[in-house]
């Protein structure tokens, strides 16, 4: 009798980790080289590379497809060097970023024809001059080219946003917006084959 049970235990134990076998992510490893930077202000492209990764790495795994994206850091800086660590690196896709604008109020403007603006009421505030130096407002205009392993794109879109706060703060908003657009092209074209 308790060999029954100890039988049908195991059984149900063997079925069940099949099933958790069977419903596990599938990991899209997204390479992501230092980001470009044609903005009149300095931001540090590795920084901004770095924070994408970690951007990417937090999105949550989708449970109806049962995937997941995982973002790699590139160190190339060709695109040559950048596809030759990718493959190595067995990465899926590669994201390259682009920063096209990044100024204050008074800088000139930048702005990219198709630009997504993820802050659409965003007005340059009226305040005083002595406040706008201690705390500016900054509009960042991030284009991204989310491109297979194979070279073939995916998706190309620019994001801009305008806040009040530090010029690296404004940016790293965008790239999140970024990273949680660029899992959702991934989810619509569907993951690369498994090689």
């Amino acid at each position: 009798m308790y060999r029954f049970k100890f039988q049908g235990l195991l059984v149900s134990l063997c079925a069940l980790s099949l099933c958790a076998v069977a419903q596990e992510n599938r990991i899209v490893r997204v390479g992501v080289p230092a980001m470009k930077n044609m903005a009149e202000r300095a931001v540090p492209g590795n920084l901004e590379r770095d924070r994408l990764v970690s951007d990417l790495n937090q999105q949550k795994p989708d449970k109806k497809l049962h995937l997941a994206v995982q973002g790699v850091p590139l160190e190339g800086t060709s695109p040559d060097e950048v596809a030759d660590e990718a493959k190595q690196k067995k990465c899926d896709y590669v994201l390259y970023t682009t920063l096209v604008e990044l100024r204050t109020f008074g800088d000139p403007v930048q702005r990219q024809p198709g630009t997504i603006n993820t802050n659409p009421n965003g007005v340059w505030s009226q305040r005083n001059p002595a406040a706008q130096a201690v705390d500016p407002e900054y509009r960042a205009t991030v284009e991204y080219k989310l491109n297979r392993s194979d070279g073939s794109a995916v998706s190309s879109v620019p994001f801009s946003t305008q806040q009040a706060m530090p010029e690296d703060a404004v940016v790293a908003q965008v790239m999140d917006r970024i990273a949680t657009k660029v899992f959702a092209d991934i989810k619509k074209t569907g993951p690369p084959p498994i090689q």
